[in-house]
């Protein structure tokens, strides 16, 4: 009989980044074992189901849970920033609690690539610790959670760096990125600068800085690809700059489109401007230089991980600023794109060995 896993993450949410987690897990578990029984915990189950050609629960139905958790082999927790308090402690309750009822049931946990901590209280921490102590196996996806999960003091033996799933993804076709762009009546030079942002609440002047910025490129011969990751709430923030700024060549993608279509968009790309984690993994996968902007400490990881020179923090944008790194980054554009492609390797290498591992101690 097949095994039956369950997985948990940030799923049906139209998150851009989570959606290409689950999609990452489900491809390469299917390759893994085509007979695997897959079952995700999501916010619109049938959408979830429908997309990924796998069973699908309400995320919020206790009933729903209780059954998948009950019936499973396996729960696979995971990628993304699950564990942490920087959200919420509702949050971090919530997925707690999903761990806590595997445990009850006496079902192994794998712990999938994620990116653990900032927890900030004390409290929150010590219920961590404990849920990570009885994991069968924890994968982590840089080496600042797992320095965080070992300051928490779990003594789990089974930990192991790896990477985001993501990086397992490929990009669409060029004839496919073409029909977007002919879709969305964008037409783009061969010098393209990508900025992907979102709003973030300790930088309110944050869109009107880019705006400027953007505007200090009027002279220079290239068009600005803006691509939100959150749909539909990237979507309103990003037009703001278009609306904002005087440069006439920010072109705005407002449509929702699958991962493998925004790897492809980002490789028509020069250099990338990225905010949200997995704008910045799409661009390492493009291997396009990446200029990091920083709001959270699970960007600063990655920038590590990638080799990325530079970054500002987000707090810290102004146009001047951000003038400064691009010109920068421009310096040497190939021997920036030759670094992102051998660290893009490198990362796709440890998401693989989270599949391995996965296969060799639980199923």
């Amino acid at each position: 009989m097949a095994k039956k896993l369950l997985l948990a993450g940030y799923f049906g949410f139209d998150n851009s980044g989570d959606d290409a987690i689950l999609k990452a897990m489900v491809d390469n578990l299917k390759k893994l074992n085509k007979d695997l029984d897959l079952t995700a915990l999501s916010k619109d189950p049938e959408k979830t189901a429908k997309t990924y050609n796998i069973k699908a629960a309400n995320r919020f139905s206790y009933k729903e849970v209780r059954r998948e958790m009950k019936n499973t082999d396996v729960f696979v927790f995971g990628g993304g920033s699950l564990l942490q308090d920087i959200t919420s402690s509702r949050s971090l309750y919530y997925y707690l609690f999903l761990l806590k009822m595997a445990y009850t049931f006496k079902k192994p946990v794998f712990i999938f690539a994620n990116g653990i901590g900032p927890i900030n209280k004390a409290f929150n921490r010590r219920l961590t610790k404990k849920v990570l102590d009885k994991a069968a196996y924890i994968t982590l996806r840089d080496q600042s959670s797992y320095n965080f999960v070992r300051a928490l003091g779990v003594k789990n033996d089974h930990i192991e760096v790896t990477a985001d799933p993501v990086f397992l993804l490929e990009s669409s076709s060029d004839a496919r990125v073409d029909q977007i762009l002919e879709d969305q009546n964008i037409v783009l030079s061969d010098r393209v600068l990508g900025i992907s942002l979102r709003q973030w609440q300790k930088s309110p002047m944050l869109s009107r800085e880019v705006a400027k910025f953007c505007d200090s490129l009027v002279e220079e011969d290239l068009d600005i690809l803006v691509l939100p990751m959150h749909y539909p709430y990237d979507v309103e923030y990003c037009q703001q700059i278009k609306t904002l700024s005087k440069n006439k060549r920010v072109h705005v993608i407002d449509s929702k489109y699958e991962v493998e279509d925004l790897i492809g968009l980002l490789k028509r790309c020069q250099l990338v401007m990225a905010m949200r984690l997995h704008a910045l993994i799409y661009a390492a996968k493009a291997n396009v230089p990446v200029i990091g902007l920083v709001y959270d400490p699970k960007l600063a990881g990655l920038i590590n991980d990638l080799s990325i020179r530079e970054y500002i923090k987000v707090e810290d944008l102004t146009k001047e600023r951000l003038r400064e790194k691009y010109d920068l980054a421009m310096e040497d554009l190939e021997d920036r794109a030759q670094s992102m492609f051998i660290a893009n390797k490198r990362q796709e290498d440890l998401a693989q060995r989270t599949i391995e591992i996965l296969e060799e101690t639980l199923l």
